[in-house]
Parts: C-alpha cells; sequence; structure tokens
C-alpha cells in the first residue's frame, strides 16, 4: 500500500478511475483499476495496447502514465491527474469557448496529434470525453487557457510498415466524431484523427456537433455529407479562418482533409492573441 485513496474520479467500461496520493512524497495521481475477470480478454488486449502505447509516448499534451501493477485479478494504470476532469465537462458549463480560447485548445491538441501521427500511432477515437483539462487559469483578456491532455488509447493503434499504406479496416469510434471514411468502412489512415479535431473545434465553438440527426442512419447520411452549417448567431464572432479552418479539417475526402502537421503550421493556429 503506497497509496492513500481518495475520491473516485470516473467509472471507467472496465473499472473504476480513482484519486491517489502517495503516502511518501505527497503527490497526487489517479489510479485505473480493472478487473480483468469482469473485463474479458479481449478488453484486457485493448487495456495491455493503450498501455503499450502510452509506454512508448512522452509529450505535454498527451495523459503520462506513471507505472503498471498487475495482480492476477486486476491491473492497476497509475497516471497523471487532471485535477479539472474532462473537456466536455468544462465545455457542458460554459456553453461554448471564444475563438481565441478554441485556438489554444486546437493548438494542444494538433501538436500531440502531429506527435502521434509522426509516430505512425493512429488514435481513432478522439472526442472531448477522452480530452483531460490538467488545469485551467484565466488570463487578462478573461479568456480561458485550459491545459489538455489526450487520454483514453484502448482504440489506437500503431501502423506496421508501409506494406499496406498504413490502411486499416475496422471500424470504432464514436458516432458523432466519425469520419465518413470510417463509416463507410473504406480503408483509412490517420487522416480519421483529423476530422474528429475538426468536430471537437466545432464543438467548441458553438457548443452543438456538426451533425445531429435522431437516428445513426440519418446522422451518417449527413456525415458523408459533410456539409457544414454556420448558421447560429453565435458563428456570426468567428473569423472567416477559424470557419475555413473547419472546411479543411472536414473535408469528405480524406486525401483532401489538412494533415495534422499542416494544421500545426495554418496561420489561424499561429497566431496570438487578436485584440
Amino acid at each position: 500500500e503506497f497509496y492513500t485513496f481518495g475520491r473516485i474520479l470516473g467509472q471507467g467500461s472496465f473499472g473504476m478511475v480513482t484519486e491517489v496520493t502517495d503516502k511518501e512524497t505527497g503527490a497526487k495521481w489517479a489510479i485505473k483499476k480493472v478487473n480483468k475477470e469482469k473485463a474479458g480478454s479481449s478488453a484486457v488486449k485493448l487495456l495491455e495496447r493503450e498501455v503499450n502505447i502510452l509506454k512508448s509516448v512522452k509529450h505535454k499534451h498527451i495523459i503520462h502514465l506513471e507505472q503498471v501493477f498487475e495482480t492476477p485479478k486486476q491491473m492497476y494504470l497509475v497516471m497523471e491527474l487532471c485535477e479539472d476532469g474532462e473537456l466536455k465537462g468544462v465545455l457542458d458549463k460554459k456553453g461554448h469557448f471564444s475563438e481565441n480560447e478554441t485556438r489554444l485548445i486546437i493548438q494542444s491538441l494538433a501538436s500531440a496529434i502531429a506527435y502521434l501521427h509522426n509516430k505512425d500511432i493512429v488514435h481513432r477515437d478522439l472526442k472531448l470525453e477522452n480530452i483531460m483539462v490538467k488545469s485551467s487559469f484565466t488570463d487578462d483578456n478573461n479568456e480561458m487557457n485550459l491545459n489538455i491532455k489526450v487520454t483514453d488509447f484502448g482504440l489506437a493503434v500503431k501502423k506496421h510498415g508501409s506494406r499496406s499504406e498504413g490502411m486499416m479496416q475496422t471500424t470504432c469510434g464514436t458516432p458523432i466524431y466519425m469520419a465518413p471514411e470510417v463509416i463507410n468502412a473504406h480503408e483509412y489512415s490517420q487522416q480519421c484523427d483529423i476530422w474528429s479535431i475538426g468536430v471537437i473545434m466545432y464543438l467548441l465553438l458553438c457548443g452543438e456537433p456538426p451533425f445531429l440527426a435522431n437516428s445513426e442512419e440519418k446522422l451518417f447520411e449527413l456525415i458523408r455529407k459533410g456539409e457544414l452549417e454556420f448558421e447560429d448567431p453565435v458563428w456570426d464572432s468567428v473569423s472567416e479562418s477559424a470557419k475555413n479552418v473547419l472546411k479543411q479539417l472536414m473535408k469528405v475526402d480524406p486525401a483532401h482533409r489538412i494533415t495534422a502537421k499542416e494544421l500545426l503550421d495554418n496561420q489561424w493556429l499561429t497566431r496570438l492573441h487578436v485584440q
């Protein structure tokens, strides 16, 4: 027992996430505890995949895995604690973010995803629930600055070699964030992450997803068309260049979609606070 267990942070699909304090150093961590029997072998495989990927990455906007303990029945992942919870919760409370606030979040996200793609890792399940907020402060312009961390690499894959040009064919992810080529079960590459960044950016700016329907079938139809709307009055205060970034992130054809590296160099993203 090296840790004092504190509050429960979340109920994962296979177990609990609890805040803990290291008895010796006083450092706080989040422990993800997974019951291997309950989770079943396929879930444990996903978890092992996640652990292997997290062990191989180091980036200031990707969750840090400190250590892994295993007993015959349980697996414990000791991870960096993100005090402010999911980005989804912060957005829900706030309604939507300003353009500058969104820019800072997308800068961090783009930098993490460009790093992963450069290592041939595709996340495949980017969404507001999988972006944690480590800390935040309000700056002199009364804007929120969030320190975000990408988490949940359970569906992530590392592409091996260019034998098949790094294409993948299994469908995964959460419907409202799903790229057209994923829905169509076409071969797709890391560009599916870029589409999801677009959905996230759209959500951050207006509080609503770009495509919504009352059935999955209708939703998929809208995604395949990929027609972005900026009807809501909230878009009146958003610059044309931000809207153009959204259009580049959410091109239906993945080959025409901007890459993570191109996104990082995009003028809208590199611009600092514009008063």
